[in-house]
């Protein structure tokens, strides 16, 4: 049997990690069927200043959380109102009628894999395992950039891989009220990936990205690391702004 967390450690871990759906069981043990899509599609919860978003469904659902003491008292969620296939319509529905009120909820005291363990209202199980964020990982908090990045890769002197291409790009940035301001940093090799983004040949791409000072980086990694965080705009024209 795993160890389990303290409530104070379970605290803390909540906003720490990302949760993705492990299985879904009713009072009798038995799978819920409207879940399995939520485990196919990696259903996942994030915690984050007393807000809790869960996405993976059709919609992505969200609202305000507490935890004390066990329990986690889930605030009424709000939804996005898009339409999709009934199996994700019903994975919706499901999510919103289990994770409600208030919730038993336990974590196993593992740094590497936690598990995350919440007994609903009607006595239903849901296991989740969490994956660390960005910021438990790298041990900094993320800072919002805005890259252009270039349609052609080029090729760059990387010290491990020999014939490397590497994207180019260019630091972008925005008023007050969301408006370009004049670019001024020049186009220039960028020798790491992003995280979560990969690039179209013949694509220029504007992204918001978290850069993150990784404290303690493998001895052949930098210790800057990119996220994407949102695709501002596409261009397929391939041409340089």
């Amino acid at each position: 049997m795993p160890v389990t967390a303290t409530s104070a450690v379970v605290q803390s871990k909540l906003p720490a990690y990302y949760w993705q759906l492990e299985s879904a069981t009713d009072a009798a043990g038995k799978p819920i069927a409207a879940m399995t899509t939520g485990i196919e599609r990696k259903l996942r919860l994030s915690f984050a200043e007393q807000s809790l978003n869960i996405s993976g469904g059709c919609n992505r659902q969200f609202g305000g959380y507490s935890y004390q003491n066990g329990v986690l008292k889930v605030q009424p969620l709000a939804s996005t109102l898009m339409a999709c296939d009934k199996s994700l319509m019903d994975l919706d529905a499901q999510v919103g009628h289990l994770i409600k009120g208030d919730l038993r909820a336990t974590a196993s005291d593992d740094a590497q894999a936690p598990v995350l363990q919440l007994t609903t209202q009607d006595g239903s199980v849901l296991k989740f395992q969490g994956e660390a964020t960005p910021e438990t990982l790298y041990g900094s908090k993320g800072e919002i950039k805005f890259l252009e990045v270039a349609a052609k890769t080029a090729k760059c002197s990387h010290p491990l891989i020999p014939g490397y291409q590497c994207l180019q790009v260019r630091e972008r940035r925005y008023d007050d009220a969301g408006l370009q301001l004049p670019t001024q940093d020049t186009w220039h090799p960028l020798y790491q990936s992003i995280q979560g983004y990969e690039h179209q040949d013949g694509v220029r791409t504007v992204l918001r990205v978290k850069q993150y000072e990784w404290k303690n980086p493998p001895a052949d990694a930098s210790s800057e690391v990119y996220v994407l965080d949102l695709v501002v705009e596409q261009d397929a024209s391939g041409k340089r702004k």
